[in-house]
């Protein structure tokens, strides 16, 4: 697909300061557009109004996902990876499989704090959590402030075991936001893909083993920002679907990863879109992809209420019946255990920053909570459960349209939500 125009939520990469500041005129200039023109605005599967009275809660939502889009430059990161190739289109079928470098590069010592010290976790504008089963605590891969952060300082990991964080790595790649995250259980380790800095869009694949960083770097698929990316327990892959790429552009693909090669395996599905809620559905086998947004045009960016289902073959848009969560962007997708269903926490529709609990048991969503007391954030994988501990951990997002990233951690038990750390007395 041809995107007539660039999002105005994707950062430039590289930029100078000059192109900084054409790039914020150019979104401000998208969105006074919107304001003066009635735009066409178009909201999957449902249609809205198309009236003026959209316009403040839509750019409400734009101050907060392009927060980060405005940086001073900084020096570029002492690894530099390589330049991403030709991205391929997502109405291409896949014409090659990637092979990793025939010497992965392996980084091992990590610089810890010394004996005595303790390390100070500061919450990064768009991070993940995943839960690693190796070991047995919720792993956070942590982003940058965006704003003055040294380009070449490492991405930090840390580990969550129900009282404190503890840093566990800050060995490998320098530091990203919008990164692909996935916990591959099959091979006992983290993959990280993609990700990006203000001034830099990365391609890269990096695994962490508990202890070894190893880089494997391809033509595919190319260096992306806010793709989802789950692991598929029944069939051993890492699933990476959508994102945006270099041009900026976003887009509909899909690729596997097996722990030694990506392989796109489809160029039709969901519209593209970013960022979409991600997630894995075990009893059902699937790969569910929710909501998201585009920008075809100045004038064109639709918004996503549908849902779909990729079962390692082919995608499927589910019917959906009300009632439904309806419009999200940047909310996190959870699987539960004990009730076999995929829960959706959050994340922020045309109007606001939701508190709402969602069930999906394969055939009909469920409005579980109006309010479950979480308190209001949007994010990127915000939300991860903590099976060691059976609960479920929220850390960082924002709270407000426009606001900073918050460090906090709460923790929900299936009826309360706790703030266990950073929250005020």
């Amino acid at each position: 697909m041809n995107h007539s125009a660039p999002s105005p939520w994707i950062p430039d990469t590289p930029a100078t300061t000059g192109e900084n500041r054409t790039r914020i005129f150019r979104i401000f200039r998208i969105f006074a557009d919107f304001f003066w023109k009635t735009p066409k605005i178009r909201v999957y599967p449902r249609s809205i109004f198309q009236s003026k009275r959209y316009i403040f809660p839509l750019f409400a939502l734009f101050i907060l996902l392009v927060g980060c889009s405005e940086a001073t430059p900084t020096a570029a990161p002492t690894h530099t990876p390589p330049t991403p190739t030709t991205t391929l289109p997502p109405t291409a079928l896949p014409t090659h499989t990637a092979a990793p470098t025939a010497t992965p590069t392996l980084v091992e010592t990590a610089v810890l704090p010394e004996e005595g010290t303790t390390a100070v976790l500061q919450a990064g504008q768009w991070s993940a959590m995943v839960y690693h089963a190796g070991l047995g605590q919720i792993v956070l891969v942590n982003g940058g402030p965006e704003r003055g952060k040294p380009a070449d300082e490492p991405l930090e990991l840390w580990g969550w075991d129900g009282a404190v964080w503890t840093l566990l790595d800050n060995s490998g790649p320098v530091w990203r936001n919008w990164a692909g995250v996935a916990y591959d259980s099959r091979h006992d380790v983290l993959v990280v893909h993609g990700g990006l800095q203000p001034e830099q869009l990365f391609d890269e694949t990096w695994e962490w083993d508990g202890q070894t960083w190893v880089m494997h770097d391809g033509r595919a698929p190319d260096g992306r920002e806010g793709a989802g990316m789950v692991y598929d327990s029944a069939r051993g892959k890492v699933v990476l679907y959508g994102g945006a790429v270099a041009g900026p552009e976003i887009v509909g693909d899909t690729w596997e990863w097996d722990g030694q090669t990506w392989t796109q395996v489809a160029s039709s599905g969901p519209p593209a879109r970013f960022p979409a809620g991600t997630g894995y559905d075990p009893v059902r086998q699937q790969v569910v992809v929710y909501g998201g947004h585009d920008v075809r045009t100045s004038e064109e960016i639709p918004f996503f209420g549908d849902f779909w289902a990729w079962d390692g073959v082919e995608w499927r848009e589910i019917s959906l019946t009300e009632p439904n969560p309806g419009i999200r962007v940047a909310t996190s997708f959870v699987f539960d255990p004990a009730s076999a269903q995929l829960f959706m926490f959050g994340g922020a529709d045309l109007e606001a920053f939701r508190t709402d609990l969602w069930g999906w048991d394969g055939a009909q969503w469920t409005l579980l909570s109006e309010d479950t007391g979480m308190p209001p954030r949007s994010g990127f994988n915000i939300v991860a459960y903590d099976a060691a501990r059976e609960v479920y951990v929220l850390f960082g997002g924002v709270d407000r349209p426009g606001g900073v990233v918050v460090d906090e951690t709460w923790e929900w038990d299936g009826e309360f939500w706790v703030c266990a750390a950073g929250c005020d007395e």
